[in-house]
């Protein structure tokens, strides 16, 4: 996987493949052709670096190969491919849908005075969220009546951050607050508890529990902090405002039956679904004008959400929520294409890598993947191979005490300078955990130079066994240590370094199957190569005094 994953700049750099044969091509493949103003700029980078060029220029027809032989076997319409192209550009055309309309909110400097002006109260309150309604007002009736509404935010919040703080939330002014809580607490004083009001998947409460005054800076200093901060606060009831509409405009529309389905499926940590059935996954879960989700598109997208998003598989207000979300992201796509964004060449490049990344995964587990084939004395002679070069380094035990006082450290030379045994006095000293083998009361793991602090490694390392030495580690405490004996370098077992051995001896497998399956495609495809452009890049560009001063400022 790691030629796939090293190399998908690639595909971006490629570009769209145009008509096979077509005039001017460098590289042909199948119905795909790529010219200079496709590599260009990447081949520029490596310019007079012949070994590089070569390395891409075949990087790029493995890849080209990949894709014809990909399409043929009909991985680019794959069901699971298709729904990864379709969500890799979903996001790439819903992000330039936002920032197309929310570059366009503007803050007035007017605006960034008057927030100014009512700056000078800071406000300390506790936060409790729970996706159920009812949940959020029994909480509310319990709070109410004295119950520590911090112990109920750890308790029973749904919130993990919340709850890792206790619900507590400290705002230096609290006009900075977050556009959910600021309208509730730029009128509050302490004590005020403020019912459940909804948010995006649940809602919130809040019970203030301080406030103060101060003065604020002056105008000049606190005036770009308070524009950026407006201005994401505009942009973001900029962007509500019009999901909003886009849901009202679309008519976007939830199938209760197909919801009630996925909750009773879900796993018993509500993260997950059991298998469905293929109708089932057929099922259609959310509707538009113009538009639709069937249930394993909104499955999939649940079960790949990153592992600190919180999502309740098994409850239905929560998939109902979140699968109109799916439909609005659907719609800002769409709406992107309806401006056009998606044909700026710069997206329309975008859109192709994603799209060959997807087609070019599925092809490493379907193709590539089956053809490496690794063998118990192959990976030996790797190790064979590699062994000497990853030697155990010469590494050293000792008894180790720590000296806690000026008295202690005393004590130890005095005992080092007479010959008294430092260990038949262990009571008068403490222990040192920190570099301590497992299970032992003085004896250290094993210390190559580099686990000691430069200043020390001389000292320690030049004791024969049963010799010692007090090191300083400040001016009142230090570590008295003995000698016990020496580990020699030596050439490491198989099993010390079967994880590089492994990672070394995958590599290799994988690089001989994919130079294999590009051989076997060549034979098949008969790739087109102008060996002459690539072979312009060979030689470095010219170079002069201006363009060198123009490189480094470039640089900085």
């Amino acid at each position: 996987m790691l030629f796939l994953a090293g190399g998908l700049f690639l595909i971006s750099a490629c570009g769209p493949g145009l008509e096979s044969g077509a005039d001017g091509a460098v590289m042909s493949v199948g119905e795909r052709s790529l010219f200079r103003e496709n590599l260009d700029s990447s081949f520029e980078r490596y310019r007079g670096d012949t070994l590089s060029i070569d390395v891409l220029k075949n990087n790029i027809l493995a890849r080209e190969l990949f894709i014809a032989h990909a399409e043929e076997l009909g991985l680019d319409s794959d069901r699971e491919v298709a729904r990864l192209i379709h969500e890799r550009s979903r996001e790439i055309l819903q992000a330039e849908w936002l920032a197309f309309h929310l570059d366009q909110v503007e803050i007035a400097d007017q605006v960034v005075r008057d927030f100014w002006e009512t700056m000078g109260t800071g406000v300390s309150y506790t936060c409790f969220y729970h996706q159920d309604s009812l949940i959020a007002d029994s909480v509310l009736t319990l709070v109410r009546n004295g119950e520590d509404l911090s112990r109920l935010a750890v308790e029973i919040g749904m919130d993990e951050i919340i709850r890792q703080s206790g619900g507590k939330i400290t705002i230096a002014d609290r006009n900075f607050s977050n556009t959910m809580d600021f309208p509730y607490l730029i009128e509050s004083e302490a004590g005020d508890i403020i019912d459940p009001f909804p948010v995006t998947l649940g809602w919130r409460m809040l019970q203030i529990d301080s406030t103060w005054t101060y003065t604020p800076g002056s105008f000049e200093s606190d005036s770009q902090r308070i524009a950026s901060m407006l201005l994401a606060r505009s942009r973001e009831s900029r962007k509500k405002l019009l999901e909003d509409s886009l849901k009202t405009a679309y008519n976007v529309q939830v199938d209760m039956e197909a919801l009630q389905l996925m909750a009773e499926n879900a796993d018993e940590r509500g993260y997950a679904f059991e298998a469905f059935q293929l109708e089932e996954e057929e099922m259609v879960v959310v509707t538009w004008d113009g538009g639709s989700r069937d249930l394993f598109s909104v499955t999939e997208n649940v079960i790949g959400l990153p592992p600190y998003y919180p999502r309740y598989a098994d409850n239905v207000q929560w998939l109902r929520d979140y699968a109109r979300r799916l439909a609005l992201f659907d719609i800002e796509m769409q709406e992107a294409g309806l401006l056009g964004l998606d044909t700026i060449p710069d997206v329309e490049r975008r859109l192709q890598a994603k799209r060959w990344e997807a087609v070019l995964d599925k092809y490493y587990e379907e193709v590539i993947s089956l053809r490496i084939v690794s063998d118990s004395a192959s990976v030996n002679q790797i190790y064979l191979d590699i062994r000497e070069d990853l030697p155990i380094l010469e590494s050293r035990v000792f008894d180790v005490l720590f000296l806690a006082d000026t008295g202690r450290i005393e004590a130890a030379e005095a005992m080092m300078a007479s010959g008294e045994d430092a260990l038949a006095a262990i009571e008068q000293f403490e222990t040192f955990p920190p570099i301590l083998a497992q299970g032992e009361e003085t004896l250290t793991e094993p210390l190559s130079r580099s686990m000691i602090p430069e200043n020390d490694r001389d000292t320690l390392f030049d004791l024969a066994p049963g010799e010692e030495a007090v090191v300083i580690l400040s001016d009142s405490t230090a570590l008295w240590f003995r000698l016990s004996y020496v580990n020699e370098e030596r050439i490491p077992t198989f099993e010390e370094i079967r994880g590089r051995v492994v990672a070394e001896a995958n590599q290799q497998f994988e690089t001989e199957a994919i130079e294999a399956l590009v051989d076997s495609l060549s034979d098949v495809y008969h790739p087109y190569i102008d060996e002459a452009y690539f072979e312009e890049f060979y030689i470095p560009a010219e170079t002069d005094s201006a363009s060198s001063t123009d490189s480094t400022l470039e640089v900085i």
